[in-house]
């Protein structure tokens, strides 16, 4: 029997790096927003041993669906359910920060808590950082969360955000490891003058930008640490970003600390917005976009 899960993905409306900790990862604090993503999981019975086969892409390293499957084996089992297939075909580039590989992870829970039974969606998410920063979020009930921590301690919000969104990805992807070693570098030198916030204050920006989207207010740039530090490409980011101003967009902003970026617009204005957006893009895609590899429009 072949079974299919749908993916999530996740942008940071929110994110603020803390500082770094002793085990060599950073707490920080996010306001999580869960998408649909286009990648679906499939799942069938294996004859002898688990199985992973990717399209679409070529993944470095151990897949992550292999380590969430050996989290499954450890924590519930090594008989708790039979050997697997699993299948998944990629739309998403790798590094572009919406945590796609996390989503994918996602699917693989919810799959053996819907198929096996065990394990409940309330039960605790404690371990599941060992997997990636974002699979908690993204096995958890909630489309909206203030992530701390690593971004595996989640407090829930209520009700999700009814805005459209354009997600834009450039040809270049970002290591996760080179980018928070960015900050911290930037952070020492002598132009860094950005106060670091802590996770009380960080909360009540977090409360702040999402009580301006719900009420349809124009917020802007949305705050990201990681802005600061991506020199060698900031002028194609405010290229965009202008262009999403022009274009009547709500708020934009990076997604996460990775290469990829977004407009929010309203749903009664972005039956306009989007396709003069959209137009403009893929007019210049050959001039001033050229750098564009992908754009996802998610209503």
């Amino acid at each position: 029997m072949l079974f299919t899960e749908s993916c999530s993905i996740k942008i940071n409306l929110t994110l603020r790096v803390l500082g770094a900790r002793e085990d060599g990862y950073h707490d920080i604090s996010s306001l999580f927003w869960r998408l649909p993503s286009p990648e679906v999981l499939e799942v069938s019975a294996a004859s002898r041993v688990d199985a992973v086969s990717v399209l679409g892409a070529e993944i470095p390293g151990e897949n992550i669906l292999w380590r969430t499957c050996r989290y499954l084996r450890e924590r519930y089992g090594d008989d708790s359910f039979p050997r697997i297939d699993m299948r998944i075909c990629k739309h998403l580039p790798m590094g572009s920060g919406v945590g796609a590989g996390s989503g994918n992870a996602a699917a693989l829970l919810r799959w053996f808590r819907r198929v096996w039974r065990i394990g409940s969606r309330g039960e605790s998410l404690d371990g599941l950082a060992s997997l990636g920063a974002d699979v908690a979020f993204l096995a958890s009930d909630h489309d909206l969360a203030f992530a701390h921590g690593v971004g595996d301690k989640l407090d829930g919000m209520e009700g999700t955000l009814q805005l459209e969104t354009v997600i834009c990805f450039p040809e270049w992807s970002s290591d996760t490891r080179r980018a928070y070693a960015s900050l911290d570098s930037y952070r020492i030198s002598e132009t860094a003058d950005e106060p670091i916030l802590d996770v009380d204050s960080s909360r009540l920006e977090a409360l702040s930008v999402l009580n301006c989207l719900r009420n349809g207010e124009k917020v802007g740039l949305l705050p990201n640490d990681f802005i600061t530090c991506m020199p060698e490409h900031k002028l194609c980011y405010n290229t965009l970003y202008e262009m999403f101003y022009a274009c009547g967009s709500l708020a934009w902003g990076l997604c996460g600390s990775g290469s990829a970026c977004f407009a929010l617009f309203r749903r009664e204005d972005a039956g306009k917005s989007v396709p003069a957006l959209l137009e403009t893009l893929l007019s210049e895609r050959s001039s001033r976009f050229q750098w564009l590899r992908q754009i996802l429009v998610l209503e």
